[in-house]
């Protein structure tokens, strides 16, 4: 069950839940009327340095970045938070080819712009951190007529080689295939956390996400004593909140006893602030 978090919006999450009095959502939004009705904060135009207290992927991977909504409160006991980022970058997209009698050779044309990509991410505190695990989408250059090239991608979070990888569709026969990079503290905690099925299941899953006809990647990260789940994808709706944390909340399931044991799990802690003590505003 949810348990309410605290007001006013200005304040840092500090202290345990507790029951205040609520104000009256507004009429026609149905984020605040979710908000209110299970005690969370919300917040739209929060300046982007808010991010600068959470680290590493997903808040930093792009360089330009703007957060339309955010919200904060408790779930199943845990402190958590939702939050879109609307990531800008520049890109070049190959539009075709033509011969030319000028040069004698084929010319590749292409065009250049500024474009936005959405991530929505859910994050839930555990009492007890665990070491580092990230399930990401292998990058990649690509080419070809649909090709993009994005610029303004943060360089700041390389993890290195991934310990695996997992092939999600056929690649031969749909556009739609692509593959999971995991990296992590260790090839036994990977391997004790992620399997194939895991993730096809998880995949497969997200296809009812906020109850839209859409298909999103879910990744998600394990630091500390942050578990983060994310999608490519807007809020579209309160019930793509729900989604999130219900997922971000299942994928705690996943993590091994034993990881809360591990001192790789207290030394990933130390570059987190607790949610509790966020600034959640520019005040």
């Amino acid at each position: 069950m949810n348990q309410p978090g605290q007001q006013p919006w200005q304040q840092p999450m500090q202290g345990q839940p507790h029951s205040q009095p609520i104000q009256p959502p507004m009429v026609g939004d149905p984020f605040q009327q979710w908000a209110a009705q299970r005690g969370w904060r919300i917040a739209r135009d929060v300046p982007e340095g808010v991010l600068n207290q959470l680290s590493g992927s997903p808040f930093h991977d792009y360089k330009q970045r703007a957060i339309p909504l955010l919200l904060a409160g408790f779930y199943e006991g845990m402190p958590a938070l939702v939050v879109q980022i609307a990531n800008s970058y520049k890109y070049t997209a190959t539009t075709g080819s033509y011969f030319s009698t000028t040069t004698d050779r084929q010319v590749t044309t292409s065009k250049s712009g500024t474009a936005t990509s959405m991530t929505s991410v859910a994050v839930l505190e555990l009492p007890s951190p665990v070491p580092e695990l990230l399930v990401h989408q292998r990058s990649e250059k690509q080419g070809g007529l649909l090709g993009l090239l994005g610029f303004g991608r943060s360089k700041g979070n390389s993890q290195g080689e991934p310990i695996a990888t997992v092939q999600i569709g056929d690649p031969s026969r749909s556009t739609d295939a692509f593959t999971y990079s995991i990296s992590g503290a260790s090839p036994e905690y990977v391997q004790a956390v992620v399997t194939p099925e895991r993730l096809h299941w998880l995949y497969q899953s997200f296809a009812t996400y906020a109850g839209k006809d859409v298909q999103p990647r879910p990744y998600f990260r394990f630091s500390g004593r942050k578990v983060m789940c994310w999608v490519g994808e807007w809020l579209f709706n309160p019930r793509a909140i729900d989604d999130l944390l219900g997922w971000a909340n299942l994928l705690t399931g996943w993590i091994p006893p034993a990881a809360f044991q591990d001192p790789a799990g207290t030394e990933a802690d130390r570059q987190h602030i607790p949610l509790q003590q966020l600034q959640l505003s520019s005040s």
